[in-house]
Formats: C-alpha cells, structure tokens, sequence
C-alpha cells in the first residue's frame, strides 16, 4: 500500500502538505510514508494502538502527531492535503449513523481540493468469504489464532471472533479473546455518506492501480474530494 499510494495521490495531484491517518494503528503507513509530506498526523481510539505508533515513529525516527479520538467524532485543528482511513477500518462502523458521522469527519479533515482515500470491504466479500467460516492459524508452536464469522444477512454484519493462544515463558499459556463487529459496505452506501458529508467527486476502485470495481473485488478503494 504504502508504495502504490503515492502514486494515487500523484495522479490526483493533490498536495503534500499533511498527511492525516485515521485509524492509523501502530502507525504502519504513516512511518512508511515519512518523507513524502511536511507533516504527518496520526488519530486512533486505541490507547494500546497509539503507544506502538508512538514507539514505531520513535524507531524510525519520524516525526508523528498522534492524538487518541474517535472517528465519528474527531474534528483536525487544521485541514489536511491528504487524509487516509484504511484497512478496512470503515468496515467497523456497523450504525448507519456512524457511516454518516464519520464520513463528515473525512470531509472536515480534508483541505479543500484535498483527498480523501478509504477503503472498505463490500457485502458481497462478506457473504462469500467469512460468512459462518472458521479459520485456524498456526505460524509458529508458541501462537495459535482461531477467527470464526458469525453472520446476520439481514444487516450486512458479521462479529468476528478472535481467539489467540499464546505459550508463556513457563510453560503455561496464555488466552486472549476479542470480539470485531464489522458490516459489508456496498460502494452506493459508501460513495452516498461522502456526497452528503461534502465531497463533492468520489471515485471507486477495486486497487489503488485504479482497477474497475468487479463482482469479486474484495476490498473497495474510495478516493473522495
């Protein structure tokens, strides 16, 4: 992502003033984008999140504004050139209200004749691809994960359920559980809570090589301004 990207924004021609990340995580794309803008800014709701951005960006040497906030709420004390919402992380507002907040959150951060890029998984790829299904993985003998997809038709959402268990330095192990509430957007859910949030152009791609969106494209690219 972090390579083809920039190539997206170039061929939009938008600035490279700031970098907003929402969402952003460990910080991942913001440390790999370093050097590509004058200022970079990163917003997540996860306090544990931020902490590892924080060390990553440490690490790397780069600069980052991290501020904890939630999406649907968070309001930039100054616009940005480019303002990214990725891996999906739209996918987790599973209230159409959330969709309609968050999406005024994109538009509030992004400069005018800025860009907006998100991505998000259709309902389509839900349906086929984690309804009802249970995976395991086992990269290594220490660490097993176990992802099972139970799934509503009738609202598009699925709450996934991720089991890790881990092997503790003594021999014993140690389990962690987290429940992912997340819902398949179709891009006419998508491309109407930007238009109504302020953008006035929002364009759709099955990858940031700017392929047509297809019956199996998995994953949605949104590029709004």
């Amino acid at each position: 992502m972090a390579k083809k990207l920039p190539d997206l924004i170039s061929c939009y021609r938008a600035g490279a003033g700031s970098l907003l990340d929402l969402g952003c995580g460990t910080g991942t794309l913001l440390v790999a984008l370093a050097g590509r803008f004058d200022r970079l800014t990163g917003v997540d709701q996860s306090a544990d999140m931020l902490r590892h951005a924080e060390t990553a960006a440490r690490l790397a040497q780069v600069t980052v504004e991290f501020t904890r906030a939630d999406l649907r709420e968070y309001r930039p004390d100054r616009p940005h050139s480019v303002v990214t919402c990725t891996y999906n992380t739209f996918n987790y507002l599973v209230d159409e209200d959330d969709l309609r907040r968050a999406a005024r959150t994109l538009r509030a951060a992004t400069a005018d004749g800025g860009l907006a890029i998100l991505d998000a998984h259709p309902v389509w790829f839900v349906e086929r691809a984690w309804s009802g299904r249970v995976y395991v993985e086992q990269n290594s003998e220490d660490v097993l994960e176990v992802w099972e997809n139970p799934y509503d038709a009738a609202s598009g959402r699925v709450d996934t359920t991720v089991t890790v268990v881990r092997r503790t330095p003594d021999g014993g192990w140690h389990r962690i559980h987290e429940v992912h509430p997340q819902r398949g957007l179709d891009p006419e859910t998508v491309t109407d809570a930007l238009r109504a949030a302020g953008f006035t152009s929002v364009d759709t791609y099955a990858g940031l090589d700017r392929e047509p969106v297809r019956e199996d494209t998995q994953r949605v690219w949104y590029v709004a301004r």
